[in-house]
């Protein structure tokens, strides 16, 4: 039966001893894992007076009907003076094109998204797993670097599909509601560190392995995690350097320590 105090010790222990390659991985862990997070917001752009005279009318720009029904009455400050046979042509041309721009958009999102899966899947992904590599492999002695990039030269392809699968399957598991995609998170977080031990390993003995070791465990790693708050609030307090040259080291080597916790029956030493 492990406890927080005891993987948390030897997860501390293992990076004060190799404290700057643990800092160093440790913030590049931290921009991928943000990176993969983030999210592209299309920027907006407008005609200061014209947006004002819009508010001031109370026009609502996305609903084409209004406005048509705005530019043709003689009463409105958008008048344009048309022939009456013409107005139904203006309703289609307009209604035609606002369709044309949502598939502009449309298209245009799709482009983006792909972009961002693609780099964050093929590039920081693999990145990711070195890193989780590192903190693992750091446990039992000093790790080198060259973890960081162990992707890149073992099975490539298949870490790189495990690790979309399990995304994917998370996120389908959070469509029904936020419950069951935490619940599923916990349940496959131990994926990185399986593959960084066996990279030819097929996805769903990936997913099942670590089902396996989280099973009856889901709830102590929460409350593990939740240990870490008072760290985060003092971060803050320091503009984020505590948690640069402490917290976030401390938490990824503690992650790894709870693996080989659940795998091996390891806790400090």
């Amino acid at each position: 039966m492990w406890t927080r105090q005891g993987v948390k010790q030897r997860g501390k222990k293992a990076f004060t001893l190799n404290y700057w390659k643990c800092v160093l991985i440790a913030v590049i862990l931290s921009m991928i894992v943000s990176a993969s997070g983030s999210s592209f917001n299309g920027g907006s752009f407008s005609i200061p007076a014209f947006r004002e005279r819009i508010h001031e009318q109370d026009f609502d720009v996305t609903d084409p009907t209004e406005i048509i029904d705005d530019i043709t009455d003689p009463d409105s400050d958008f008048y344009l003076d048309i022939d009456p046979d013409d107005k139904h042509d203006l309703a289609n041309f307009t209604i035609g094109m606002f369709i044309v721009l949502f598939v502009i958009v449309l298209v245009l999102s799709l482009f983006i998204s792909a972009i961002v899966l693609a780099v964050k899947y093929f590039l920081l992904t693999p990145f990711e797993y070195g890193c989780r590599k590192f903190f693992r492999k750091n446990l039992e002695e000093p790790a080198k670097l060259k973890n960081l990039v162990y992707v890149f030269d073992s099975h490539y392809k298949n870490v790189v599909k495990t690790a979309f699968l399990r995304d994917l399957f998370i996120f389908l598991w959070s469509l029904l509601f936020l419950i069951p995609g935490i619940i599923k998170s916990y349940q496959w977080r131990l994926v990185p560190y399986i593959m960084s031990e066996n990279p030819t390993m097929n996805y769903k003995d990936a997913l099942a392995e670590s089902r396996r070791l989280m099973h009856g465990n889901k709830w102590k790693s929460f409350l593990l995690d939740l240990s870490f708050i008072g760290w985060d609030i003092l971060s803050l307090f320091t503009w984020g350097f505590l948690g640069v040259f402490y917290v976030e080291p401390y938490k990824a080597s503690t992650d790894a320590a709870l693996y080989e916790t659940l795998k091996y029956g390891i806790e400090a030493k």
